[in-house]
């Protein structure tokens, strides 16, 4: 079964048509996050190290493309869209995405635009947000594309990065690209959090 399994990723991910596979689904899940983009991302890059397709820089750049693409849709769409945005449950996964892109938006949307890329919901919501309020479209092509390049070189760099690990075994290097990949996302989400919450208070500080 495992076996079967690898056999066809190793045939689909070697052929041509995979990069535009990644193309359409990354943008699919700018537009609807439920796709697992970056699990797929984890995947092709630990495949890359351990069987040596697809081409590791083929994804990223089908990744970028695909990504900027979906996040600019998005964007222009956001004012039909933020109702659903106002509607979704607060408690959930998606509401406190909600909560989390305002409050830093007015701590600086450009590193929030950044770092959203790696959170799926947040980045859905940024997207949206924004572009509901008609931020300037310049500057958050500007950023998102610098979050874009980011993300997809850390997603299929972490992927890589476990496939290199555990390149005699195929399945566990899948499983740690995967987990290495999740971390990052997580890591980059705190660290931000923590560097504006001492800007926070330092501006509290010295505003007394």
């Amino acid at each position: 079964m495992v076996d079967s399994l690898i056999d066809f990723l190793h045939t689909l991910m070697g052929m041509w048509v995979f990069y535009p596979l990644v193309i359409v689904l990354i943008i699919a899940d700018a537009l609807a996050p439920v796709v697992p983009s970056e699990t797929v991302l984890n995947l092709a890059g630990a495949f890359s190290a351990s069987r040596g397709v697809p081409n590791v820089w083929g994804v990223i750049l089908a990744a970028t493309i695909g990504a900027i693409i979906g996040d600019n849709i998005c964007f222009a769409l956001g004012g039909k869209l933020i109702h659903r945005v106002d509607n979704l449950d607060p408690e959930s996964k998606s509401g406190q995405a909600i909560t989390w892109v305002r409050q830093n938006m007015n701590r600086g949307a450009g590193a929030m635009i950044i770092v959203a890329r790696f959170i799926p919901w947040a980045r859905w919501v940024a997207t949206i947000v924004l572009g509901s309020v008609r931020y300037n479209w310049f500057k958050f092509f500007f950023f998102d594309t610098v979050g874009v390049i980011l993300w997809a070189n850390l997603s299929v760099g972490m992927g890589y990065l476990g496939g290199r690990i555990l390149q005699d075994y195929p399945l566990l290097a899948m499983l740690l690209g995967v987990l290495l990949g999740s971390l990052v996302g997580f890591s980059i989400q705190k660290l931000q959090n923590q560097i504006f919450e001492r800007r926070d208070i330092r501006r509290g500080i010295s505003a007394v």
